[in-house]
C-alpha cells in the first residue's frame, strides 16, 4: 500500500509540472523574464515551409529585421546591408560582414521581393524563409543562428513577443518566418512608368522619357530581359510591371585577367551554361539603388547604359542576346530617362 501511496504521489507530481504553462511563473503572474529552454534544435527541413504573413508576425519580422544583437558586435543589422533609404539596397559597392570583412556581392533591393521566384543574384533561394539564415551560415553577422535566438530569449520583451506572435519560445525557424512575413509586406510605390503602362496615362512622362521607353523596347531590346509583365511560377503575371525576366545572364561583369572571378549561378548548379550568369534585376526604384550591377561595379545609370551600349564585355559564355547598340549621346540619356522614371 506504501509503493502505491508513493507511485500515486509521484504520478501527481509529474502532471502538475507538466500542466504548468511553458514561460508563465508557477505563482500565476502573466509575465516573467523568459528562462531559456536547455537546448536548440536546428531543423534543417523546416527552413522552406512557408507561412501566410498576418500583421503581428510581420510587425516581429520587422523588430527583428533592424535588432543589431544579431550579430556579434551589436552593430550589425539585417538593415545595415538593405537599408529603407536607398530601397532597402545599400549605397556600397559590396556588403560589409560584421567583423568588417568585405564581400563579393552587392546588396538588391528588398522591395517586391514577395513576388520573386528565386533570390540572391543566383538564385540559391526560393523561400525567404530559407534565406534568413544565410547571413548566419556565411558569417555576415558573426555568429551562428543559436547562439542569436539565445540573445533574444535574454529579453523579455521579445520573448514575449515570440509567445504572442507564434505561441513559444524564440526559435531559429520563428525568426525566419517572421522576417520572411515583414519583407513581404515591402512594396514599391506606383510610378509614373507604372501609370503609363497600365492606364496609358503618358501625362507624367516626359517626351525624352517616351523616346527612352521606345528605345528600351526597341533597337536596345532591354525588354526582352527586363519583361513589364513576365509570368510568375503561378501561372499568372503581377499587377504592376516587374521589368525582370526572373533569368539568369551572363554580361561579362566583374571579368578579371585571370578569368571569372564571381562564376556567378554555376557555384551552385556546375552547368556550364551558368558560368557567370547572375539573376535578372528588377529595374523598379532602380534610380535609388546604386550602385549597380552583382559587384556594385557602376556608380550611375549612364554608367549601365554605356556598359550595354558598348555590347557588355566579351566572354566565352556572354549570352546571345547581347550585342553592341553603337546609340549616340541622346539615346543613351533617353534610355538613362526612362529608367529614372520607373522609380518616380
Amino acid at each position: 500500500m506504501l509503493r502505491f501511496a508513493l507511485a500515486v504521489g509521484a504520478f501527481c507530481a509529474v502532471v502538475f509540472v507538466a500542466s504548468v504553462p511553458i514561460g508563465r511563473p508557477a505563482t500565476g503572474e502573466p509575465y516573467g523574464r523568459p528562462v531559456p529552454p536547455p537546448s536548440f534544435t536546428f531543423n534543417a527541413q523546416r527552413h522552406d515551409v512557408g507561412f501566410r504573413p498576418d500583421e503581428l508576425l510581420a510587425k516581429l519580422g520587422e523588430k527583428l529585421f533592424f535588432d543589431t544583437r544579431l550579430s556579434a558586435s551589436g552593430r550589425t543589422a539585417c538593415a545595415s546591408c538593405h537599408d529603407p533609404r536607398y530601397s532597402f539596397a545599400e549605397p556600397r559597392r559590396v556588403s560589409i560582414s560584421d567583423d568588417g570583412t568585405h564581400g563579393r556581392r552587392n546588396a538588391p533591393a528588398l522591395l517586391d521581393v514577395a513576388l520573386l521566384p528565386s533570390l540572391m543574384w543566383d538564385g540559391k533561394f526560393h523561400r525567404l524563409e530559407q534565406q534568413a539564415f544565410g547571413p548566419f551560415e556565411r558569417g555576415e553577422m558573426g555568429i551562428g543562428v543559436e547562439r542569436a535566438v539565445r540573445r533574444l530569449h535574454d529579453d523579455p520583451r521579445t520573448a514575449h513577443m515570440f509567445r504572442d506572435t507564434l505561441g513559444g519560445w524564440p526559435t531559429p525557424d520563428g525568426m525566419a518566418r517572421s522576417l520572411a512575413a515583414f519583407q513581404r509586406t515591402l512594396w514599391s510605390r506606383e510610378s509614373r512608368v507604372d501609370r503609363f503602362l497600365m492606364a496609358n496615362d503618358a501625362s507624367g512622362l516626359s517626351r525624352i522619357e517616351l523616346d527612352g521607353y521606345e528605345i528600351f523596347n526597341g533597337r536596345a531590346a532591354c525588354g526582352v530581359c527586363h519583361r513589364p509583365f513576365p509570368l510568375l511560377p503561378d501561372g499568372t503575371r503581377p499587377r504592376r510591371p516587374v521589368f525582370t525576366d526572373f533569368r539568369y545572364h551572363n554580361l561579362g561583369v566583374g571579368l578579371g585577367h585571370g578569368g571569372q572571378p564571381d562564376s556567378g549561378r554555376f557555384e551552385l548548379t556546375q552547368n556550364r551554361p551558368d558560368w557567370g550568369a547572375f539573376r535578372t534585376p528588377s529595374l523598379r526604384n532602380s534610380a535609388k539603388t546604386p550602385p549597380y550591377m552583382h559587384d556594385g561595379s557602376f556608380a550611375t545609370l549612364e554608367d549601365v547604359v554605356e556598359f550595354y551600349n558598348a555590347g557588355a564585355r566579351p566572354n566565352p559564355n556572354l549570352s546571345p542576346l547581347i550585342r553592341p547598340l553603337n546609340f549616340g549621346g541622346y539615346e543613351k540619356a533617353a534610355l538613362a530617362a526612362f529608367l529614372r522614371a520607373m522609380g518616380e
